[in-house]
């Protein structure tokens, strides 16, 4: 893993981030910011790993509070959140509900192992990465998702 940069929060563990978070832009940093959210933390590490080495400013959460949480105390944008859907104290769907209001035009991928088609139901408007899966498709999943124009979703539509 590559060693932590002082100026940034730590991108591992249940609660590694300080109380205040810098806005990465407006220190002048031009990168993508995403929120990645999963009890699991062999999964949790991998994909922060993987987002920091395609150049992406990565806050970890242990689970769907935590990065509401992590959110909250975030004061600059977050282009994207990747969450497990089942996860314990508030799951994934939950997480994106509030962020979607807090956040408008936030985007996200939803990923699980269980089954799809109870996940895609629930999560109908939202990408879907399947577990397990490969570095590549990961990554190019997030390039989409980041790449596509932002829609406008309910929660924004009556203000």
């Amino acid at each position: 893993m590559t060693p932590e940069r002082p100026d940034r929060p730590k991108g591992t563990g249940a609660s590694p981030h300080p109380v205040d978070l810098p806005d990465l832009r407006a220190l002048g940093a031009h990168q993508s910011v995403i929120l990645v959210a999963d009890d699991e933390p062999l999964i949790r590490n991998l994909v922060t790993l993987l987002m920091q080495q395609e150049g992406y400013f990565v806050l970890s959460a242990a689970d769907g509070h935590e990065g509401l949480e992590l959110s909250r105390k975030y004061p600059g944008a977050i282009d994207l959140v990747i969450t497990d859907v089942e996860m314990p104290r508030m799951n994934g769907t939950d997480l994106c509900g509030h962020l979607m209001e807090e956040r408008p035009g936030i985007k996200m991928l939803v990923m699980s192992g269980k089954d799809i088609s109870e996940i895609v139901r629930q999560n109908a408007n939202m990408p879907f990465l399947p577990k397990p899966f490969n570095g590549e498709t990961l990554k190019a999943k997030v390039q989409a998702i980041l790449a596509a124009p932002v829609l406008e979703s309910s929660a924004s539509d009556g203000k």
